[in-house]
């Protein structure tokens, strides 16, 4: 028994079979020829090759799945392939990669190459058919670096020193603030932004989460060891964005029928919405809502199809608002 074939045939049945393709004993010998003729042999050793593949199969030292079954004319088909990642697992995957707003168009091929080595010939070309996303103007190629940093932070329980950057007038990135012993809790996927939330030493106990925009982030280093425990407690997210206000209130809101879905989403199925006595198709209901900058941003968002009943004082908030847009476009 050679090594060297047995690796060659196991590289022929990823790259030719999978689930639902198998090869028969003459097509695997075949192949290995052509492909690796120093290896040349009789397809009765490369029927004890397969054996042994399949033994080594059984027994999990392989991480694929060997398996063979008899064929038309009583021959045995071989095959290999992942059980617990196929094309559905793949293209669900590769599209999760194609429309990352945060990586280059050559980055994005780099990573669907590495994953194509678990995926057959046939399986990889039925994937060619990708889902598509709009060109993104920005395009952070550096962020896999700084992810990869961040987790490593959050594995060794190390502080982070970074810059935090915003764009300026030429469309690049320049230093805002230096930040120091940033202690990092968790990573966070939001409205197609990665957050770091984290703990800022310089704001009072009890204060001091913070949350940064990941492709923000530049001459990111680990810094020294967590300077306290981890907190127990809840982290603190936004209801409209990922930035948490400290004033609250109960808000009754009036929208039309098409934003009930919206509803549900934003402020969760406990709400009780009723028919509006005075506007048909529009319901009332209320809710606890943060009066952050990200409140007024949905609601205006909503445009004519939403209408903050009460209390008078956020109402009066967001007239307030109103009459400073529309004396921008006032004549």
């Amino acid at each position: 028994m050679s090594a060297a074939r047995l690796i060659h045939i196991l590289g022929i049945l990823q790259q030719e079979t999978n689930a639902n393709k198998a090869l028969t004993l003459h097509q695997i010998h075949d192949k290995l020829l052509l492909l690796h003729p120093e290896e040349r042999c009789s397809e009765q050793r490369v029927r004890e090759d397969l054996s042994v593949l399949q033994v080594l199969s059984e027994e999990g030292a392989l991480a694929v799945r060997v398996e063979s079954s008899a064929g038309a004319h009583n021959q045995r088909r071989y095959k290999a392939y992942h059980p617990n990642f196929g094309l559905n697992e793949a293209r669900m995957v590769f599209d999760s990669i194609s429309i990352s707003r945060f990586l280059s168009p050559r980055q994005k091929s780099a990573l669907i190459s590495q994953l194509e080595g678990y995926l057959s010939d046939q399986e990889v070309r039925r994937l060619q058919q990708r889902v598509q996303t709009r060109i993104c103007l920005m395009q952070n190629e550096k962020l896999p670096q700084t992810l990869q940093l961040l987790y490593q932070a959050l594995d060794s329980h190390r502080c982070l020193d970074f810059t935090y950057c915003r764009f300026d007038l030429d469309g690049r990135q320049k230093p805002l603030k230096q930040y120091r012993k940033i202690l990092p809790l968790k990573v966070v996927w939001e409205k197609e932004h990665y957050y770091l939330v984290a703990l800022n030493p310089a704001h009072p106990e009890g204060q001091q989460q913070r949350n940064y925009r990941v492709d923000r982030m530049e001459n990111l280093s680990l810094s020294v060891p967590f300077w306290c425990k981890v907190p127990a407690i809840p982290l603190h997210y936004g209801q409209f964005d990922m930035f948490p206000a400290q004033e609250k209130a109960r808000v009754t809101f009036r929208l039309h029928r098409d934003l009930l879905d919206m509803a549900f989403e934003t402020f969760g199925t406990d709400i009780r919405p009723v028919a509006d006595e005075e506007k048909d198709s529009w319901i009332r209901f209320t809710a606890e809502a943060e009066l952050s900058v990200g409140f007024a941003r949905w609601v205006l968002g909503q445009a004519e199809k939403i209408e903050i009943m009460g209390p008078p004082a956020v109402r009066a908030r967001l007239r307030q608002l109103i009459d400073t847009i529309y004396t921008y476009y006032r004549d």
